[in-house]
């Protein structure tokens, strides 16, 4: 996720909305004092600022939330249902209070599921570091311990690792804290990139990544490790002068059983994370017990 575009288009949905509300009022309105020679409104050839943003939003993050398909087709009934209205007002037939009902309870709905959706949209932000675009620490403990109960339920392994940027101090003292965001963040898209699918990612803190990998043994998940270890020893970045900024990172993983805490593995995971940079960085340790 990508809050600084979730962001936008969440300022851009509540003025879109506001602009539909505004096209409702006045709509309204003439269809109210038609008798006075208001102009009756097409509702269906309107534009509406809210249908402009939907359109636009498709193609964004904003689309991937559940109430956005019902929010659309919730905005569409208000206007077949107005225009069904304009029509009937433009022939000179009575327009009966149970017509306005029929309209209010979609105008309702629209307005309930738009509000379902704003809070959607902020709980996930809430979940969400703004900087990466990765689960933050308030989403991770709940999430593992699902993933937790659900490996002892199935029977199925699970490991947990935590990974640290080599040097991180030295990057900002060197090259400012600017640039070590852009590490933050490209670190991060290597790491979204290169898990599979099901595997979670989040920032543990600082400079810190936590990878919870479901189904998977130590053993298999150290090849994962090792897969996102040498991606992020590949990336090739400069400073804005075209000074080549080094990365590398170091990895601990530890396993999570019916046995084991998440707080236990997560400490393991850490012991084994420090071996690793002891040893030199670098490098992905699997904690032995020792």
């Amino acid at each position: 996720m990508k809050p600084e575009e979730i962001f936008g288009n969440l300022t851009a949905f509540q003025h879109a909305l506001a602009g539909h509300f505004d096209w409702l009022h006045r709509w309204y309105q003439a269809i109210l004092h038609r008798d006075s020679g208001a102009t009756i409104p097409d509702a269906a050839a309107a534009v509406c600022p809210f249908d402009q943003w939907l359109r636009r939003a498709e193609r964004t993050e904003f689309a991937a939330f559940p109430g956005f398909v019902s929010l659309g087709v919730q905005h569409e009934a208000v206007h077949d249902k107005a225009e069904q209205l304009s029509v009937r007002a433009r022939a000179g037939q009575t327009v009966t209070t149970s017509d306005y009902e029929t309209l209010m309870v979609s105008v309702l709905d629209f307005g309930a599921t738009a509000q379902a959706l704003e809070r959607e949209v902020w709980t996930a932000l809430a979940t969400v570091d703004p900087l990466t675009g990765l689960g933050n620490r308030q989403s991770m403990r709940t999430h593992l311990i699902g993933e937790r109960d659900r490996a002892i339920r199935q029977k199925q392994p699970l490991s947990l690792a935590l990974t640290d940027i080599d040097h991180f101090k030295r990057v900002n003292d060197t090259f400012g804290h600017a640039q070590g965001d852009k590490v933050l963040r490209e670190v991060a898209q290597v790491l979204r990139n290169t898990v599979r699918p099901y595997d979670v990612v989040y920032r543990y803190g600082g400079e810190e990544f936590l990878i919870c990998l479901p189904g998977t043994s130590v053993e298999v998940g150290a090849q994962v490790l090792e897969r996102i270890r040498t991606n992020i020893e590949a990336l090739q970045l400069d400073d804005d002068k075209g000074a080549p900024i080094p990365v590398t990172a170091t990895f601990g993983i530890a396993a999570i059983t019916a046995e084991t805490s998440i707080e236990d593995a997560m400490e393991q995971a850490d012991k084994a994370l420090y071996d690793g940079k002891r040893g030199g960085r670098n490098r992905v340790v699997i904690y032995d017990g020792d």
